[in-house]
């Protein structure tokens, strides 16, 4: 009888980690998508790199729309790998930062990145996933605008860093609400863009922070 009770017992326990194991709305095997729309508050700078050292030609702070998409894998039951692409889009003063007086007031840039991420999950239940992340990668800033027989473009690359954290919320099995914040410093340089017609000697830099909410999901596992 006793060794019954035991053999019970375990059958029991083991049943009830699995049943919690499997109530976690994170799970290793498992690809995350999220998709969300935010804001981002930058401090947005220009600088002459024609020169041995970069001269800063104008700096500002600037609020921006945001539009990301994010792809993760879960590589563990804590550790996540993925991928992220968005763009944040600003109204730039165009003579200040650019000496580009041809393109009115504003010129709209669009500042694009592509990063590696690292995820890990603090927090796991049935329904509530957070996790803290950093990402690094490509960062680009281009400018577009035809007008008549004048082309203008500028394009700058380079490199950023984010840093933030994320939250998941499930209210399906696989559907579920999204929402990031974080911070990030990202530098592009126009260095052999020989196509430039716009700020041919100035490179861009757009540190801040972002604040986004949307919708992700779960497939695979």
């Amino acid at each position: 009888m006793r060794h019954i009770a035991k053999k019970t017992g375990f059958l029991f326990l083991l049943g009830f980690v699995v049943t919690v194991a499997d109530a976690q709305c994170y799970r290793k095997g498992s690809l995350l998508i999220s998709l969300s729309e935010g804001s981002t508050f930058a401090n947005y700078s220009t600088s002459d790199v024609s020169g041995n050292k970069p001269v800063l030609k104008s700096s500002a702070f600037m609020c921006g729309d945001r539009d990301p998409l994010i792809l993760e894998y879960a590589l563990t039951s804590r550790l996540g790998l993925g991928l992220s692409a968005g763009t944040d889009i600003y109204s730039v003063n165009a003579s200040q930062f650019y000496d580009n007086a041809a393109a009115g007031n504003t010129m709209k840039c669009f500042a694009n990145e592509l990063t590696f991420d690292v995820n890990y999950h603090v927090f796991i239940n049935k329904r509530l996933d957070l996790s803290v992340f950093l990402s690094s990668g490509l960062f680009t800033v281009n400018y577009r605008k035809q007008e008549s027989d004048v082309s203008q473009q500028y394009d700058a690359s380079g490199n950023i860093l984010r840093f933030g954290t994320k939250a998941r919320y499930y209210f399906w099995k696989r559907l579920g609400a999204f929402g990031m914040i974080s911070s990030y410093a990202g530098t592009a340089s126009p260095k052999h863009m020989e196509t430039n017609t716009v700020g041919q000697d100035y490179a861009t830099s757009v540190n801040g922070m972002a604040i986004e909410a949307g919708l992700c999901f779960r497939i695979l596992k």
